[in-house]
């Protein structure tokens, strides 16, 4: 039995902790039963039953919970948290992820369980160390790098080595396709890459969702997944930023602070290539306010929460979805957005979920 609860923003190294630890129990128990639940969804049944309830047909249970920072103390999942806590069970491990880094939130008895030692905070990297940690990545992918299309990346992507990741891999791919002998990327690679997708991206994924707009954001994941599906979980991961930066907007609105403050705090990430040398952009440009205003009437505190945990379970289940799958689970996602707020229902394939009659609503 072990209890993890791993904290901080770093995503990239959580997602490599879990891993780890999900290969050692592979190891030790080869058929293990594998969990992996949200925090926000609004039945806490499924965590509850599989950390109380021993399985009838595997030795050892492997749970994990990402996203608590959505869970509400009244949510069931906090309650089957604070109950297993209590009363732990040898033939499990429990991991609780949270963006939070404080463990205050968190049941105290869970706390307590884990302990000092298996509480872990990922903290966001210094700028070295992502520098550092892109040069290493692109070699591993068979590239060197320039100084400047490191500053580009940097200025593209949220500070956690999962988007990283996510956008270093899709340029390699690009690169790979182009099967061009040159194994440098530069800054004209990227703005080529940029130049390539700039027709459909997270970001004008993101604007038709934004406006609430089913149809062309319906388009859009068709466009992206026509031009290379590899590139939808990039766009996954622009659209889940994006999303981020309309809570923070969200929040400091409730709190009463004036719209000139919102936009000029919050990081955006300019969708189009800078210049060498450029800063991180902060603050919400010019064309992009009319948008956020927009998001922020469509979408609650609340629906935009329960919206990041929604793309974080998608983007799970797409990265290994098979490629008859990638346009229904992308439809579905999209519609579950705009229609539903991020509220679930069950998949239902007949009649299709998508006909032409939900755009003349």
């Amino acid at each position: 039995m072990a209890v993890f609860l791993l904290l901080g923003p770093e995503e990239g190294e959580k997602t490599e902790f879990i891993k780890k630890e999900k290969d050692k129990v592979r190891a030790l128990y080869p058929d293990f039963e594998d969990y992996v639940f949200f925090g926000g969804d609004e039945d806490g049944g499924g965590i509850s039953s599989a950390l109380s309830q021993s399985s009838l047909f595997s030795s050892y249970r492997f749970v994990v919970l990402k996203h608590f920072e959505n869970v509400k103390k009244t949510d069931e999942t906090f309650a089957a948290l604070d109950d297993f806590g209590s009363n732990p069970q040898d033939d499990c491990t429990l991991i609780v992820a949270s963006t939070e880094t404080s463990s205050v939130n968190l049941p105290k008895s869970l706390s307590t369980l884990a302990g000092k030692e298996n509480t872990i905070i990922f903290w966001e990297m210094f700028d070295n160390e992502k520098r550092r940690w892109i040069r290493e990545f692109s070699s591993k992918e068979g590239y060197r790098i320039t100084e400047d299309a490191i500053d580009e990346i940097l200025s593209t992507v949220d500070n956690n080595t999962q988007e990283m990741k996510n956008l270093v891999g899709s340029i390699t791919n690009f690169l790979k396709i182009q099967k061009t002998e040159n194994n440098t990327i530069t800054l004209e690679t990227i703005e080529a890459y940029s130049v390539r997708t700039k027709g459909e991206n997270g970001y004008s994924l993101f604007r038709a969702i934004g406006e609430g707009n089913l149809e062309k954001a319906l388009l859009s994941v068709e466009s992206i997944l026509l031009n290379d599906q590899r590139d939808f979980i990039p766009a996954l991961s622009v659209l889940a930023t994006s999303f981020r930066r309309l809570e923070a907007c969200i929040v400091m609105r409730d709190e009463r602070k004036s719209e000139k403050e919102i936009f000029d705090s919050v990081t955006f990430v300019s969708p189009y290539p800078t210049r060498p040398g450029a800063k991180r952009n902060v603050g919400v440009g010019g064309r992009e306010k009319d948008l956020y205003r927009k998001a922020m009437r469509i979408y609650t505190l609340e629906d935009t929460r329960r919206i990041i945990s929604l793309i974080g379970r998608y983007d799970t289940v797409i990265k290994s979805a098979s490629t008859d799958l990638l346009k229904l689970y992308g439809e579905k996602l999209i519609y579950t957005i705009i229609v539903d707020k991020g509220r679930e229902t069950p998949l239902s394939l007949d009649p299709p979920i998508l006909e032409k009659n939900y755009f003349k609503r």
